[in-house]
């Protein structure tokens, strides 16, 4: 009878620890931080350029190209290195198969894939996408591109190299404004 309590017993502990365990692979500033940004719905502390001197859900508009990342959108918040930040995100619909093989490795040499616009080409040459924007084919100039791509685990990740036909233009670069406190009180 001792036996089967004193079993019971380690069976628990090893039960809340193992519990413990899993919970704690969220970092507590994590944690808060989520919880901060689920308990404050009209919340945020920092705006990208877009949204600036806007409320939730407004209008916004990215600039640049729907191939550089730009178009219209709308001022949402999410979470962001602990922050809350309302940024403008893109509505417009954009449909860009590229036809990438789904091919990795976790150890080199690394596969080598192209694009299906970059096929026949090689890492500098011109290139031309075409892409479905709001239901409507279109094409952008772009440029072939060799970039390293990985997913996975940060340990143990999957990696490969991939010739991709770009935009000539970067993507434009957001950056974030503090809110002032002012405006963090209007927006309750």
């Amino acid at each position: 009878m001792l036996q089967r309590h004193l079993l019971s017993f380690i069976a628990c502990v090893l039960g809340f620890s193992l519990f413990s365990a899993h919970a704690d692979l969220i970092l507590p500033e994590v944690a808060d931080a989520q919880k901060r940004f689920h308990d404050n719905p009209s919340l945020f502390d920092q705006t990208d350029q877009y949204c600036e001197s806007k409320k939730i859900n407004a209008a916004c508009e990215i600039s640049g190209t729907v191939f550089e990342g730009g178009g219209k959108g709308k001022c949402e918040r999410e979470l962001l290195d602990l922050k809350i930040a309302l940024v403008c995100k893109r509505t417009e619909s954009v449909m860009l198969d590229r036809k990438l093989p789904d091919t990795f490795s976790q150890t080199p040499p690394f596969p080598q894939v192209k694009d299906q616009f970059c096929a026949k080409l090689t890492a500098g040459s011109a290139c031309t996408v075409t892409l479905l924007h709001n239901d409507k084919s279109e094409q952008y100039k772009g440029i072939c591109k060799q970039q390293r791509e990985e997913r996975g685990y940060r340990l143990r990740p999957e990696v490969r190299e991939v010739l991709s036909c770009e935009p000539l233009k970067p993507t434009p670069a957001r950056v974030y404004k503090p809110v002032s406190a002012v405006k963090k009180l209007l927006n309750f």
